[in-house]
């Protein structure tokens, strides 16, 4: 059994992927705790219903896909996601979510709200493992002959044993799978979606970098028989990377690292590629690459990030070098702002506008027109009926459980 998660911010986006046509059959779940009719309205409220936690991902994308050996799907899933809830003790938490048939194949996709009504976050730390562990309960339950294979099977059989699953730990102890060597996926997910974004396979850089590493033996050769390859070599957040055709940068030492091993099982460490680099003055990434490298090559890019011309031409292609037209001297190619106008001064700015002005900003920010989520969200609440006890209310100050009261 398979299972993955992602937390993040949810939107629209996420709604949309989770009715994507390309499936073969797609069936909405009926939620928990929502009161919106669809699944973007759904995705919506459980942002807006987590506005009030301390977390800038309060949503929880979790995927289970049962394994084909296992005869009951439903049944199977069920198991899933009632471990899962109760490992992350998410039996309360609303949720929305999809069932995708593709193939033959039946998975199911969850989206968690990990705000609880006190304002406090769901820890999900360590999340991989503890899917895991509820996926290989699952497999022993309905009759697997061998769990599915995992770096983390020793780690698993611990945990079992120490909530009282001897069964499922002996189980995978006589399957031979903490033995057996960690599998090694050839793409993470970050990287699989850099490849789908991007079109270049991951493998063919992974090569293409080794064999500039290879044939030569100092930076400045590296860095030429990267070019010679289409590759261009910059300096990153945390080294140096290598930039592909499209302009994305990937950490050299990651990259020869990983191509090295995938070649002949044996790694190049980071400190080599290190100090074979040490001696290299390299432009920092961003700077005439991706999109401005390809205007750059029209000749389109006519003045510099500091307002200064580029290339001796002045501001929009002005041959001249005159300043942004109607902009101020000392502006910059952003508009004609000035200088103090960059955004590490932005809230100075609004903290010094006069009382009344602020006062305007908010009501334009807090209007229903003005976040069409927030506006959903209210109206599924108040479209449904809630329960009350006197002294008990959630983040807001609002009655949560008693008598039933309708709201609006």
């Amino acid at each position: 059994m398979i299972s993955g998660a992602e937390r993040g911010k949810g939107g629209d986006a996420l709604a949309k992927h989770l009715l994507k046509p390309e499936n073969d059959e797609v069936h909405v779940l009926v939620p928990r705790g929502l009161g919106s009719r669809d699944l973007i309205g759904q995705v919506r409220e459980l942002v807006a219903l987590s506005l009030g936690g301390r977390t800038d991902r309060p949503v929880y994308h979790v995927h289970a896909d049962p394994d084909p050996a296992i005869v009951d799907n439903d049944a199977a899933r069920a198991r899933f996601w009632a471990l899962f809830e109760a490992e992350f003790n998410l039996a309360s938490q609303p949720y929305c979510g999809a069932v995708h048939v593709k193939h033959g194949r039946r998975h199911e996709h969850r989206v968690y709200s990990l705000v609880r009504p006190s304002g406090a976050v769901v820890d999900v730390a360590w999340d991989f493992l503890r899917r895991e562990r509820c996926a290989r309960v699952v497999e022993f339950e309905h009759g697997m002959p061998s769990p599915t294979p995992s770096k983390h099977s020793r780690a698993i059989v611990s945990a079992l044993r120490q909530a009282g699953r001897d069964d499922v730990a002996a189980w995978m102890e006589a399957s031979g799978t903490t033995e057996a060597p960690r599998p090694v996926a050839r793409l993470s997910p970050q990287e699989r979606l850099i490849e789908t974004r991007t079109g270049v396979p991951l493998d063919d850089l992974r090569a293409a970098a080794l064999a500039a590493w290879t044939a030569s033996s100092d930076g400045e050769g590296f860095l030429s028989a990267l070019r010679a390859r289409g590759l261009d070599l910059r300096q990153g957040r945390s080294g140096p990377v290598v930039v592909d055709r499209t302009g994305t940068a990937h950490l050299a030492t990651r990259l020869i690292g990983a191509a090295a091993r995938r070649q002949d099982g044996t790694r190049i460490p980071a400190a080599a590629v290190k100090e074979r680099l040490a001696g290299l003055t390299l432009a920092d990434h961003g700077e005439t690459n991706g999109q401005d490298r390809r205007a750059h090559d029209r000749g389109q890019v006519a003045q510099a990030a500091r307002g200064g011309p580029r290339d001796g031409a002045g501001a929009r292609g002005n041959p001249g070098g005159a300043d942004v037209a109607g902009g101020a001297p000392g502006a910059h190619a952003d508009g004609g702002r000035p200088d103090r106008s960059g955004v590490e001064h932005a809230l100075s700015r609004v903290v010094a506008r006069p009382a009344a002005a602020r006062l305007r900003g908010r009501l334009r920010l807090m209007s229903p027109g003005r976040n069409a989520a927030l506006a959903d969200a209210i109206e599924g609440v108040r479209s449904r009926r809630w329960t009350w006890v006197p002294g008990q209310v959630d983040i807001w100050g609002l009655p949560i459980t008693g008598d039933r009261p309708r709201l609006g």
